[in-house]
């Protein structure tokens, strides 16, 4: 069974060697952002990529940054994932100029994987980074530039903690990471996270500061795929399955095969099959989605993509959430929206008359996953569940 939210691993994890081959590939010269909106199977890739990295020559470790509200924090976790790695404690030299350069290298090292070690090194390093911590910075990354292979960073939800951090540091911050990724022919930089990064960037520093990244993104299964996924698991759970039933099941989600709203819809099945040991067709499918997916009891599954709009969306006075909000209760209602009416919207609910403007907000709403700009027909949402639960409970009020 596919997991509902939980990172796809070992036979999990399925159909991603296209996308796994091409960030490879482009990690050869370049960073990489990938671009996937929660649980699209963004994390699960990651993971993947962190295994394939480290049976490699070089170097890979993972940090996940959500908590971090600030540069020095975030440096401190990179250096704990670092002295975590005993590829890095391994190398004498390394370990020598650490030592001559750090107090709070000179304790035991080796104890670096004891959980409450590793809490006071982490205090140690923060405290040793508090006031210039770009000098400091420096230093520990000329240092690290002597390791003989590459180095990669996979480093997940990098947007909310750049959003999480004071904008003065957050900016700093982005500027020194690029020149630091500039400088550095043998780091390389895995970045992903589950807001558009376009949006986070967009008001400190700019989206200059991001254009290095070589960018991946991530989609939905291709449908052959999603199928192929689904009478496994019909399989598994010996199910009976026909063509019609798997097809079904893809009407209810939607063209774009979405690997969680796939899991929500298995899952449901399951647990109708168990409770009332039905046989499951069409029609038990299509009851499913209408009163178990799009129900009150599912609810949960999606309430997060209209928090996020309160969360990230927060610009010009809080207009820029409303202007959204009003943008996706008309493009449920229909099958295309015309983008010329979306303006109009957007300039009623703002009183802002900026097509530049509007036209972020159009991207950041495709960056996030929520639309798709299907030009010359206009706006419609990316996925047919996602549309029909925002229809049913952001929508217009007949």
């Amino acid at each position: 069974m596919l997991p509902v939210g939980n990172p796809a691993i070992g036979d999990d994890f399925i159909d991603r060697e296209k996308e796994i081959d091409q960030i490879l590939s482009a990690l050869e010269k370049d960073s990489v952002l990938l671009i996937a909106p929660r649980r699209f199977g963004k994390t699960s890739i990651m993971r993947r990529l962190e295994k394939e990295l480290l049976s490699q020559d070089g170097l890979c470790v993972f940090i996940e940054v959500e908590d971090i509200d600030s540069p020095q924090r975030f440096l401190s976790e990179m250096v704990m994932a670092l002295l975590g790695s005993e590829r890095i404690r391994r190398k004498v030299k390394i370990r020598s100029t650490f030592e001559k350069s750090f107090n709070w290298f000179k304790e035991n090292i080796e104890e670096v994987l004891v959980y409450v070690f590793r809490a006071k090194l982490r205090s140690n390093i923060e405290a040793d980074l508090k006031g210039d911590w770009t000098e400091k910075a420096r230093l520990i990354f000329e240092i690290i530039n002597d390791f003989e292979s590459n180095i990669y960073f996979i480093v997940d939800e990098f947007p909310i903690a750049i959003k999480n951090m004071d904008s003065e540091d957050a900016e700093k911050f982005l500027h020194w990471f690029r020149k630091l990724r500039q400088i550095s022919e043998n780091l390389r930089f895995i970045v992903g996270g589950s807001v558009s990064i376009d949006r986070v960037v967009r008001d400190v520093g700019g989206v200059s500061v991001i254009n290095d990244f070589k960018r991946a993104q991530i989609g939905g299964f291709r449908k052959e795929v999603a199928l192929n996924v689904i009478e496994k698991v019909f399989r598994e759970k010996e199910w009976q399955y026909t063509e019609s039933t798997g097809d079904k099941i893809l009407n209810c989600v939607g063209e774009a095969c979405i690997p969680y709203f796939i899991a929500i819809m298995l899952s449901a099945i399951e647990e109708e099959y168990v409770s009332r040991d039905v046989e499951i067709n069409e029609e038990l499918i299509e009851d499913i989605y209408n009163f178990r997916i799009l129900g009150s009891e599912g609810k949960h599954y999606f309430e997060h993509y209209s928090q996020r709009l309160r969360i990230f969306y927060t610009g010009m006075a809080g207009m820029e959430e409303k202007a959204a909000r009003a943008i996706l209760r008309r493009v449920s209602s229909e099958d295309y929206y015309p983008l010329d009416l979306a303006f109009g919207i957007f300039k009623q609910e703002t009183g802002v008359d900026d097509h530049e403007r509007f036209m972020d907000l159009i991207a950041d709403l495709e960056n996030d996953f929520y639309i798709e700009n299907d030009s010359p027909k206009g706006l419609t949402f990316y996925s047919r569940m996602l549309r029909d639960w925002w229809r049913l409970y952001h929508g217009e009020i007949k």
